[in-house]
């Protein structure tokens, strides 16, 4: 039996066991090699390993155990957000997943936290629940969700906190299921990143959160219960339910929408080159289209900016046709109450401008 085995290992015997060592290693790297290919691998190595896997399989339709990698398109980029600061590593990046597009970044200097669906009347922000700071903004063919993260260890200059914003495949139906899948990659994306980058939060309950569609309830305005609870100005309102997003509205019907926005909503507009608050350089004050008052917040909320401007399709401005004092009372308890919800300062008293 020594002889038999010594034998194996010379002459032809030595190089069929190389040839076969090798064989199988070769063998070895090429199914590894496949399996970076799979989605759930392709997935998980996406955004820096932020995203939560099966969350996102679910939105894109595949599954864990999927085996086609072939047309699962996927793709990273890291940018920088404002030069005053400095992120963690890691920070910024965004990825697309199968057509799902995903952004993670700090929320102070946060480039464009509104997307692009700012100022659209018919597609209200509504807040996700469960205690997410978040809210959820759909149409038919698509959804867009954010998720703010405030990081108690950050101070502004190491970002403050974490925004997550979170986008499904365009020209796919908005299904409560959809929108629940939306939900739960926006969140579970939030949670990984502060667990990645040590970020000291209090995120939401992931058990609890459900599916928001993006729409508003008209009611009498003295049967308002959320947004528009309190307005005198006008009989009819529209509202969302009052809960803690950084992003909320009312809409009194006929006359003014109201607005609250908190952190990277706030101050990371279009027009933040001409003011920190809203575009402005005054904590509060009445311009040709908007009046507006501010607010001092914790950690990631940064700057309440609550406004109000003429419903789309006025031709009103404030300098030819000024605010009522029912209306400035009206934006003034908004404010108020969206502010203590946020566990702000109190606004600022109106001013004229």
């Amino acid at each position: 039996m020594k002889r038999d085995l010594r034998a194996l290992f010379r002459g032809k015997g030595r190089r069929r066991l190389i040839g076969s060592a090798m064989a199988l290693a070769v063998l070895g790297a090429g199914c590894y090699g496949f399996q970076l290919q799979y989605p759930a691998a392709k997935t998980g190595r996406a955004c820096g390993g932020m995203l939560p896997v099966g969350s996102v399989l679910d939105l894109a339709g595949k599954s864990r155990l999927s085996l086609l990698g072939l047309g699962f398109d996927v793709s990273s980029s890291p940018f920088d957000v404002s030069g005053d600061v400095t992120e963690p590593a890691g920070l910024a990046t965004r990825c697309e997943v199968d057509g799902i597009e995903i952004a993670i970044e700090t929320t102070a200097g946060a480039h464009s936290a509104y997307a692009d669906f700012q100022g659209d009347e018919k597609r209200p922000a509504v807040p996700l629940n469960a205690g997410w700071q978040g809210f959820m903004v759909t149409d038919d063919l698509e959804a867009t969700a954010s998720v703010l993260l405030s990081c108690e260890n950050w101070s502004a200059r190491e970002g403050s906190g974490i925004l997550v914003t979170a986008r499904s495949p365009y020209d796919t139906e908005v299904t409560e299921s959809t929108r629940l899948k939306l939900a739960q990659v926006a969140t579970g994306t939030a949670r990984r990143a502060a667990d990645k980058t040590g970020c000291a939060t209090r995120p939401g309950d992931t058990d609890r959160l459900t599916a928001p569609e993006s729409t508003a309830r008209t009611v009498s305005a003295d049967a308002a219960t959320g947004t528009c609870q309190g307005m005198t100005s006008v009989r009819t309102v529209r509202e969302t339910a009052a809960a803690k997003a950084p992003v909320e509205e009312c809409l009194l019907v006929g006359g003014l929408r109201l607005f609250a926005e908190y952190g990277p909503f706030s101050d990371a507009s279009d027009a933040v080159v001409d003011g920190k608050y809203g575009g402005h350089d005054a904590r509060s004050g009445v311009a040709r289209s908007t009046a507006w008052t501010s607010a001092a917040c914790q950690g990631a909320l940064g700057t309440g900016y609550f406004h109000a401007s003429p419903v789309e399709g006025s031709d009103r401005t404030f300098t030819s046709d000024p605010l009522t004092q029912e209306e400035r009372k009206d934006l003034e308890h908004f404010a108020e109450r969206s502010a203590a919800r946020h566990g702000c300062g109190a606004p600022e008293a109106i001013s004229p401008s």
